[in-house]
């Protein structure tokens, strides 16, 4: 063989080891790209081509009376949903899930008819009609546990406490004030789908790391019951529209009880307008009117400014003070405190305050 064919050869495998060098390089390049450098991007692609979320209500902490009485808490209820691409006879399914949930099964059936791969069906159900649904055994039919916010008192308290909606989220009262802190840890409904998208597993609710919060409250509620009671029938007697009430200790400053009527129950609280929610106590501004009298006398008495038998002028029923002038119901010479409480003088309570320096 010529020396010349001989390089001609040796050239030839030069240039097919390169070649095999660059193509082995750029597999080994792409897989580093694939595997180290685009790992976690990657991973998570495929975990959203697979798996499938549903984030569920977090748990609140309880809300407790100063006895620690429990006034609102969360109980563990089912909630029933749907792959509606599992379920072969969607009419049969609408049909016994209408009668066992107490809803229309046209609705159930449109919802099933549908191409999401996850639904709700209805949620927050009593535990019978959850176990029935389980009893079924239809494909593509599920039923989780969720918690639901309940209120034993009832009405007992319900505007001051508020309430939580569907998602347990505080929408009234206190619920709604310390929301952040009542709220626990998030749930997820974890589900498992095929390369078709249809679901073939689902986890139980993997909470996350957060932790919640109790309220302990100064409201007593034996003393919340009655005053509510009481008010009730005293606005039944009067004919009123409403009425309020709030006991407070005359010590501490604590509040005993705030109760306001009309009532609503928070347990089913989408059943009453909004008007109904209203904690009026803390909402609506009313005038004091005279009922401030009292509160003056005790100031000026409890001051040593006036005894009960400390005589005014009351002017006949006519003072001018800050540039306006101020009547009485009744023309009045010279009354005594006791006097100007049991005739409500407002010029007498005025001369009290000018006393007593706070006017």
């Amino acid at each position: 063989m010529k020396v010349k064919e001989k390089k001609w050869i040796r050239f030839r495998i030069y240039v097919i080891a390169v070649f095999f060098l660059l193509g082995f390089g750029t597999i080994f390049a792409r897989a580093y790209q694939l595997q180290v450098i685009e790992k976690d991007f990657l991973r998570g692609t495929a975990e959203n081509g697979i798996v499938g979320t549903t984030q569920l209500p977090p748990d609140r902490g309880t809300i407790y009376d100063r006895e620690r009485n429990e006034l609102a808490l969360s109980v563990q209820v089912g909630s029933v949903f749907a792959h509606p691409r599992q379920i072969k006879d969607k009419k049969t399914a609408a049909r016994s899930l209408s009668r066992i949930l107490n809803e229309n099964e046209a609705d159930i059936f449109a919802v099933l008819k549908g191409n999401r791969s996850f639904e709700w069906i209805k949620r927050k159900i009593p535990p019978d009609q959850a176990r029935q649904v389980a009893d079924l055994k239809i494909a593509g039919l599920g039923v989780t546990t969720e918690s639901r916010r309940y209120y034993p008192g009832r009405e007992t308290g319900a505007h001051l406490i508020g309430f939580a909606g569907t998602d347990n989220q505080g929408l009234e009262g206190l619920e709604r004030k310390y929301d952040v802190p009542l709220k626990g840890a998030p749930h997820r409904l974890i589900w498992m789908r095929d390369a078709l998208g249809r679901p073939f597993a689902t986890s139980r609710p993997a909470p996350f790391d957060q932790g919640m919060h109790h309220l302990t409250l100064t409201i007593d509620k034996d003393i919340q019951y009655k005053a509510q009671e009481s008010l009730k029938a005293a606005v039944t007697k009067s004919r009123a529209r409403g009425g309020h009430c709030l006991v407070v200790n005359p010590k501490t400053g604590e509040i005993l009880a705030m109760a306001v009527v009309p009532e609503f129950n928070p347990n089913h609280f989408s059943k009453y307008s909004p008007d109904h929610w209203r904690n009026r106590i803390l909402t609506d501004c009313f005038e004091p009117g005279s009922t401030i009298k009292a509160f003056l006398v005790s100031a000026a008495l409890e001051a040593s400014v006036v005894t009960p038998r400390t005589e005014f002028y009351c002017e006949e029923g006519k003072y001018k003070v800050g540039g306006r002038v101020v009547h009485d119901t009744h023309k009045h010479g010279r009354l005594t405190v006791s006097d100007i409480v049991v005739q409500s003088s407002n010029i007498g309570a005025i001369k009290i305050g000018q006393k007593l320096g706070y006017a």
